[in-house]
């Protein structure tokens, strides 16, 4: 009875510990598969990037090369003031020359007191229904903010008939300078505007009285020859009040008396009383604000 009985409690016990052994057993199994990855992580490590070397780096490009700006071809002056000496000590009344290439543009100017005379007179006084270019009473051309040159637009192609060419864009580019002398400066002018505007009393812009100006009246004037332009050829071009000096040649826009006219406004670029060739790729000594002279501009 006393052996029946030990064998019983042994059964238990070792039923225990077989199943123990297979618990861990099967403990040990899992641990060892979650530490396969790591292992297999150890033996294919991931590539790292290369480095790069810092000589040898080139940017991407964000923005395609452009190419650069063309320079402009320099200008040879034509007048001399021989010329307008000769011609003021023939007749008084000149005060000056015009000159633009290419065209028949290359007459004295004249000034009197008054603008009809020589509407109907050449520049010697003589009667003359071609009339002569002459400058507004008021404005002096060498120290006016704005001065004026009129002259008829005739059907010959004489006069300034061919100050109208500006309309074209594409002359006007090949064209962007010409000469105005006086009886002591040579000046070269760069065309920035060309417009066809009412020249008559009560239009919507008198450009013929801005002559003599204050800074708020020199910004209005450029503001309302750009608003009211045919072609802008100074798209870069900011006037300077207190700098630069305008002038304008004006004629009938067509032979209709309809008080349209055809205005060139041009801005001196540089005094060639002294020099031969103008370069307009070299920058003046002066800063691009500085004032040359006291041009009487009261704010």
């Amino acid at each position: 009875m006393h052996r029946n009985k030990q064998k019983f409690w042994m059964l238990p016990l070792s039923v225990l510990l077989l199943t123990g052994a297979a618990l861990c057993a099967l403990l040990l199994f899992i641990a060892a598969r979650f530490r396969m990855p790591a292992k297999a992580a150890e033996e294919h490590p991931a590539p790292a990037a290369p480095l790069l070397d810092r000589d040898d780096y080139i940017p991407e490009p964000t923005e395609p090369p452009t190419e650069p700006p063309t320079a402009a071809p320099p200008y040879t002056m034509h007048t001399d003031l021989e010329t307008v000496a000769s011609h003021h000590a023939a007749a008084p009344d000149v005060v000056g020359w015009i000159y633009i290439p290419d065209t028949v543009i290359d007459y004295p100017v004249v000034q009197t007191n008054n603008n009809s005379f020589y509407t109907d007179h050449s520049w010697t006084g003589q009667r003359s229904y071609s009339g002569a270019l002459f400058a507004d009473w008021r404005c002096r051309l060498d120290t006016s903010d704005n001065s004026l040159i009129y002259g008829h637009n005739m059907g010959n192609g004489t006069m300034l008939h061919a100050i109208k060419n500006y309309k074209d864009e594409t002359w006007g580019k090949a064209h962007p300078y010409f000469e105005i002398d006086t009886l002591e400066h040579r000046y070269l002018y760069r065309v920035f505007s060309v417009n066809v505007i009412n020249g008559e009393l009560g239009a919507a812009f008198e450009y013929w009285n801005y002559i003599e100006m204050n800074r708020t009246a020199f910004r209005d004037f450029a503001e309302k020859i750009k608003d009211s332009a045919l072609v802008r050829y100074g798209e870069d071009l900011l006037l300077r009040d207190g700098t630069d000096q305008v002038i304008a040649l004006q004629t009938c826009d067509s032979g209709s008396h309809d008080g349209m006219r055809c205005v060139v406004f041009a801005v001196r670029a540089a005094d060639m009383t002294n020099e031969d060739i103008y370069d307009p790729n070299v920058q003046p000594t002066e800063g691009p604000m500085e004032v040359q002279g006291n041009r009487g501009f009261i704010d």
